[in-house]
């Protein structure tokens, strides 16, 4: 008699306590989201006085910002270097000028252009017509040569057609120009 099989250990997936984390909002409690809660919300965000919160910034306080705000907060206090240009400053910043200046050393810097001979009239396609031509004339005489065997004839018609596939799938298909 047979001893019946071991118990298998079965996997289970423990029950997890799950706490709610934001509380279902009830019709009328104020906290369901409507259109009438929205334009309460818009409201009280008109009445709101400016940079508080999203309103509008405030004006920074005299002194450049806070006693306690590091330097990194701080308004910069910016001192020009040079006066303004004017309209007719030859020395002024001109964005024509610059523009014409870039496509200039663009043209100088660019790659030379190198006349490339032309190109040579390739002999593949002679090539192919000859090697094409004798295939054909040497079976196509083997043919007529045994025009009294069917089987012979049969033969040179395929070896034809073979020729001509396999030589052209070679010239064109394999070959490159030479």
């Amino acid at each position: 008699m047979e001893d019946p099989p071991p118990p298998k250990p079965r996997l289970v997936l423990k029950a997890r306590d799950v706490e709610p984390v934001d509380t279902v909002a009830r019709t009328g409690d104020g906290t369901a989201i409507s259109v009438k809660l929205m334009h309460k919300v818009n409201q009280l965000a008109e009445q709101r006085p400016p940079g508080s919160l999203m309103g509008d910034p405030a004006p920074p306080p005299p002194g450049g910002g806070l006693e306690g705000d590091p330097s990194v907060f701080r308004q910069k206090e910016i001192t020009p270097m040079d006066p303004p240009s004017g309209p007719d400053d030859e020395e002024a910043i001109s964005v024509a000028g610059m523009l014409h200046r870039n496509h200039a050393a663009a043209i100088d810097s660019g790659p030379e252009l190198i006349a490339m001979p032309a190109r040579r009239r390739s002999r593949r396609n002679r090539d192919f017509l000859v090697l094409i031509v004798g295939a054909l004339l040497s079976v196509g005489t083997l043919g007529v040569v045994f025009r009294d065997d069917r089987q012979m004839v049969a033969l040179a018609l395929f070896g034809i057609v073979f020729l001509t596939v396999i030589l052209t799938w070679v010239m064109y298909g394999i070959m490159d120009r030479y």
